[in-house]
């Protein structure tokens, strides 16, 4: 299939009918931004059937119509068609009679979009098949769209298998499987609605069943039951006749015995009236007898207390006479005790006074002659102070001359001795032998910095040579590393593709019991495939005895058997297998090509001609051409060939890889003696370079020693200049203080006068210290007597109203004790008279509770006697009431023994419409007599069997016979359900083996042109493609790894943006030449590109358009992709939102310069 053009008309800014050619080679579009170069591709991802308005690029697909502009108005339909060229026959069965193929899709606003195909309607499904069957379609990576390179860069490995299966040209296969992934669901779901429909039925039945046996049971049960309530209807009509005869008996006995009791009740009654009629009177007498005592009790209680009180009273007289005789006593010493204090304290008062009157007559002198001696004291004060001033001021002026001369004699001395020091070791300092030592020292220093910087230059030395050493083990190791993995990359592809034939093949022996063990050379896997077809599948040898016949190999002799044609190989020299096998490969050719007509004419019966391609030619004339089911066995034959052939070739890969780990190892080991060689002079560099410091800093801290030891030198020179001079200013500054001490006047006779002042002073001192201390004394002793006068007042006070009040005390005191004789005078013979009435009263008392026990005994007697009668009437009264109870219920019994038959009588003709005396005539049952418990105990078991029954279901044999219809039907309905999903299951799997098989062959195709391609574009290197996720090819991730060159082998998302593109289009491009698109649209996948790799990009265009039927239409910006286009087509908008198309045939245009 290829496409010729492309014509829009109306599709977003392709207002006007636009056609674009699509011709061999590699067709350039320009145009500047936005002007519509991508609404070409997307309207050829249109036609091909996309259904996305997003990946349209509008909100909904009414958006790719013209919308209009300022100057145009809105179309209401968009039109764009594709012709294609069929002349290959490579499009589907149905469409193959034609050599050209136009595909249209037009779309009316708002009424959707509609496909033809060469002018008939066709659904969008077959316009998708029909393009993922020629490996394009709308999302075909063929259609690399703006952003699509970068897209695969960034997407899992998962989602790049879409790529290898458009290699694979299984797009369609996967359709088909989906659809059929669809129907087989579709059909499980009806199987398992039909499987619950039919479990509900059977449960139906069975129900209907149980019914079924229960109504029988229900009918049994309700005769029995009809039959035991007859019988026992009769008993108890029976027995309620009798019932009611004895009832009529007991009913006449009970009237009886009532006449007799109420007789006698009647007597107890006229006894019991009498006995309580004499009651009242007894019970007087008993009360008034009980009243008197009573009182009398309560008369001899009162003058008891009475009594008590009285003596008590006595008792409590007396006390207060005892305290109040006691308290005037006390009061009278207390007035005795007052009128001798009181004399005392005015005796006191007098001596306050006369000391009071001499201390005031001695207050005025004492006063004066304090005063007095306060001035004497203060003259003497004055005199001592000039004279202290005096001898002072001549002391201090002694001291100082004294003191300055000391001083200055002192300063002297001090000088002289430092002086003698400094010149001492200014002398040992010049003439030391650690200056001599300390020049030596640093002058060795000097040296061993000097050997030091030599060490530290050849171990550099040494580090480089090291360091080049190193570089150089690390450059082989890496060339060994990149072999190494290049050998693992090798054995993993080999492991994954035999791991993954190995379960391809373990999973074909798990379906298919028995297969044939076979062997056959390689490119003749379909020529045995044809030959044996599905026989291939039968077990050889014969069967166990018993065993079910099944399709098997027994073998023949075929001693007999023709000769192939001339010339032609028999088949069973390219095949191992088992001899029962042998007679059948012996009369199989193999052929190269299409037999010629007399070469089949000269086979034989049985005899068949296959070639390479797997077609078949038989004896009878039948011909199978190549394919069919005979594919999936050619190729499960394939894969034992390369399963056996990886299985010969991992040995050698494993070997290879642990070869170049060896060597690896060994590199490494050189590289890490190296790199220790090279740590060694670092260190021994290092080791140079600190002695060498700590050398230069000893040298430094020598050198700065013995420049300080000069300074030092030089310092005290100074020094002893200095000090020689302060030594002769302060010798004489002490002859001078010497001279000044000796003029001074002598102060001894300033001593003799501050003594003698010192004396007057302390006299008058003392004076005035007497002289105020007298003073004070008169003052203290005035003040104390005026204080004890003022004191004694004050008690002599209330010594006199104590006295006062104790005259008070006394008087009432004489009043309380006359007042407490009174009254004890009064009370003394009254208890004597109240005990002579208390005798009285207890002999009354006496006499009268023997009265009220005499009537409280009749009274007991006559209410005992009261109770008797009382029991017996009450006896009798019950008797009588029970005896009417008697015979009330009796009547009661007679009339519900009547009601029992009423009863019976109206059930029996209810439920059997005859007398209850006619029920053995009419149910044929005899009249003896029955138990009637036990027949309604059996009675009562029955209809309790039958009301365990529960609601019964009489209709059931009726609604189980077409319940069993149903399910007749619906067995039928699953059996086909079944047969169907068989079908559908075996299409998936064979859809599935199909698609892994293609899968696995062009991801090896896929992987070898991405490896070579690779190479070209980056000039070197290396990559590789690699199964990954899953051990499911079908499932498996496609993960990129590529090694630019002088670089590791690393995933292709940590390469830089330029290597991802150019990785990423090399995949493209291995994806054409594995099954190459009938188009290739590129849009703008050279931008990321510089202009270097842009040349290379344009060589594999080149390549890719010499080697493939693909025809490349390439949107771009760049100038060098321009010139290197065989034509270009220009995209202008010379009118706002309307694109135009223009072309140019830069071949054309060459040429015709050549010619010009």
């Amino acid at each position: 299939m290829r496409f010729d053009r492309l014509r829009l008309s109306g599709f977003k800014s392709f207002v006007e009918p636009t056609e674009l050619l699509i011709r061999d080679g590699l067709t350039g579009v320009v145009g500047p931004n936005g002007c519509g170069k991508s609404n070409l591709l997307e309207a050829l991802r249109w036609v091909m059937g996309e259904s996305s308005p997003k990946s349209m690029r509008g909100g909904g697909m009414d958006d790719v119509i013209f919308a209009g502009t300022a100057r145009r108005p809105a179309r209401d339909f968009a039109d764009v068609t594709l012709t294609i060229d069929n002349r290959s026959r490579r499009a589907a069965a149905q469409f193959n009679a034609d050599d050209v193929l136009e595909v249209s899709r037009r779309i009316e606003r708002e009424m959707g979009s509609a496909y033809r195909i060469n002018g008939r309607e066709a659904r969008a499904k077959a316009v998708q098949l029909l393009f993922a069957d020629a490996a394009t379609g709308a999302h075909s990576p063929a259609l690399v769209s703006q952003g699509r390179v970068a897209a695969i860069i960034a997407a899992k490995p998962v989602e790049r298998r879409a790529l290898l299966e458009e290699a694979a040209g299984i797009s369609g296969l996967h359709v088909r499987r989906r659809e059929a992934e669809i129907r087989l669901r579709a059909a499980e779901a009806n199987l398992a609605r039909l499987a619950d429909v039919m479990a509900a039925s059977e449960a139906q039945a069975a129900s209907l069943r149980r019914q079924a046996r229960a109504a029988a049971k229900y009918r049994e049960l309700s005769e029995a039951i009809r039959a035991a309530e007859a019988r026992l209807l009769h008993a108890r009509w029976a027995a309620a006749q009798e019932e009611v005869r004895a009832a009529e008996a007991a009913q006449d006995a009970a009237e009886a015995t009532l006449n007799e009791l109420t007789r006698a009740a009647a007597r107890l009654s006229a006894e019991q009236a009498n006995a309580a009629a004499a009651m009242p009177g007894l019970r007087a007498v008993e009360a008034e007898r009980a009243a008197a005592v009573q009182r009398l009790t309560t008369a001899r209680a009162t003058l008891l207390a009475e009594r008590a009180a009285a003596v008590q009273r006595l008792a409590d007289l007396d006390a207060a006479l005892a305290a109040a005789q006691a308290e005037t006593e006390r009061e009278r010493g207390r007035a005795a005790d007052s009128a001798a204090t009181q004399a005392r304290l005015a005796g006191e008062r007098e001596m306050a006074e006369r000391a009071a009157a001499e201390a005031e007559a001695a207050r005025g002198p004492g006063m004066a002659a304090a005063e007095a001696a306060a001035v004497a004291s203060t003259e003497a004060e004055r005199g001592l102070a000039s004279a202290v001033e005096a001898h002072a001021a001549l002391l201090a002026e002694a001291r100082s001359a004294r003191a300055g001369a000391e001083a200055a004699k002192g300063r002297a001395e001090r000088v002289g001795a430092e002086l003698a020091r400094l010149t001492r070791e200014r002398d040992a300092a010049l003439a030391s032998r650690a200056a001599q030592e300390s020049v030596a020292a640093i002058a060795a220093a000097e040296a061993e910095v000097e050997r030091l910087a030599g060490v530290a230059a050849e171990a550099a030395e040494a580090i480089a040579a090291a360091e080049a050493e190193r570089r150089a083990a690390a450059g082989a190791r890496e060339t060994v590393e990149r072999a190494l993995t290049a050998a693992r990359s090798e054995l993993a592809g080999l492991s994954a593709e035999l791991a993954a034939l190995e379960r391809l093949a373990a999973g074909a022996a798990g379906k298919v019991k028995g297969r044939v063990a076979l062997s056959v050379a390689a490119g003749f896997e379909a020529a045995l495939a044809a030959s044996l077809g599905e026989d291939v599948n039968a077990e050889v040898g014969a069967g166990a005895a018993g065993e079910k016949p099944v399709r098997r190999w027994l073998g023949a002799a075929g001693e007999g058997d023709p000769a192939l044609p001339a010339g032609v190989r028999a088949l069973a020299a390219m095949v191992e297998a088992p001899v029962e096998l042998a007679r059948r490969l012996r009369q199989v050719g193999v052929v190269d090509g299409v037999p010629e007509a007399a070469l089949l004419a000269g086979l034989l019966p049985g005899q068949r001609l296959v070639n390479r391609e797997g077609a078949l030619w038989r004896w009878d004339g039948f011909f199978a051409p190549p394919g069919g089911a005979q594919g999936a066995v050619a190729e499960s034959l394939r894969q034992a060939n390369r399963l056996a052939e990886l299985k010969a070739a991992v040995a050698p890969a494993k070997a290879r890889v642990a070869e170049v780990e060896a060597e690896l190892a060994v590199q490494k080991g050189a590289e890490s003696a190296a790199a220790s060689a090279e740590a060694k002079g670092r260190a021994a560099r290092a080791e140079a370079e600190r002695g060498r410091e700590q050398i230069a800093g000893r040298l430094a801290g020598l050198r700065a020693a013995a420049a300080q030891a000069a300074a030092r030198v030089e310092a005290m020179s100074a020094s002893i200049a200095r000090l020689g001079a302060e030594g002769e200013a302060a010798r004489a500054e002490a002859v001078a203080a010497g001279a000044a001490l000796a003029d001074l006047p002598d102060a001894s006779a300033a001593a003799g006068a501050v003594a003698e002042a010192r004396g007057r002073a302390e006299r008058a001192r003392a004076a005035l210290a007497a002289a105020r201390a007298e003073a004070a004394g008169v003052e203290r002793s005035l003040a104390e007597a005026r204080a004890r006068m003022a004191s004694l007042g004050r008690e002599i006070t209330e010594w006199q109203g104590r006295d006062a009040a104790a005259a008070g005390a006394l008087e009432a005191l004489r009043r309380r004790v006359a007042g407490l004789g009174e009254e004890r005078a009064r009370l003394v013979s009254e208890p004597a008279a109240m005990g002579a009435r208390l005798g009285l009263l207890e002999q009354e008392l006496g006499a009268a509770e023997e009265a009220r026990g005499q009537a409280g005994d009749a009274v007991l007697a006559a209410e005992l006697s009261l109770a008797e009668v009382d029991r017996a009437a009450r006896a009798a009264n019950g008797a009588v009431a029970d005896a009417r109870e008697a015979r009330a219920t009796m009547a009661a019994r007679v009339a519900h023994a009547r009601e029992g038959i009423q009863a019976l009588h109206a059930q029996v003709v209810a439920t059997f419409g005859i007398a209850p005396r006619a029920l053995p005539e009419a149910l044929g049952f005899a009249r003896e007599t029955v138990e009637v418990e036990g027949l309604a105990a059996r009675l009562d078991g029955m209809v309790a069997e039958r009301e365990r029954l529960g609601a019964v279901n009489l209709l059931a044999d009726k609604e189980l016979g077409e319940i069993e219809a149903g399910l007749a039907v619906q067995k039928q309905e699953s059996g086909e359900l079944e047969t169907a999903i068989a079908r559908l299951r075996g299409s998936i799997g064979n859809l599935n083996r199909e698609g892994r098989v293609r899968l696995l062959e062009a991801f090896r195709a896929v992987d070898g042109h991405f490896r070579d391609l690779f190479v070209t574009l980056f000039g070197g290197g290396a990559a590789e493609l690699r199964l990954s996720e899953s051990d499911d090819v079908l499932e498996a991730g496609l993960e990129i790894m590529a090694q630019p060159p002088g670089k590791k082998l690393q995933s292709l998302t940590l390469l830089s943006g330029g290597e991802q593109a150019l990785t990423a289009c090399a995949l493209i491009f291995a994806l054409f030449l594995t099954n190459p698109a009938p188009i290739c649209v590129l849009d703008e996948v050279d931008a990321p590109l510089d202009d270097a790799n842009v040349e290379r990009f344009c060589n594999l265009l080149d390549h890719m358009a010499g080697l493939t039927e693909t025809r490349f239409l390439i949107v771009t910006h760049n100038a060098v992709t321009m010139s290197r286009m065989h034509r270009l087509f220009g995209v202008t908008m010379a009118e706002a939102g309307v694109s135009q198309l223009v072309s140019v045939e830069l071949r054309e245009a060459e040429r015709l310069v050549q010619r010009t």
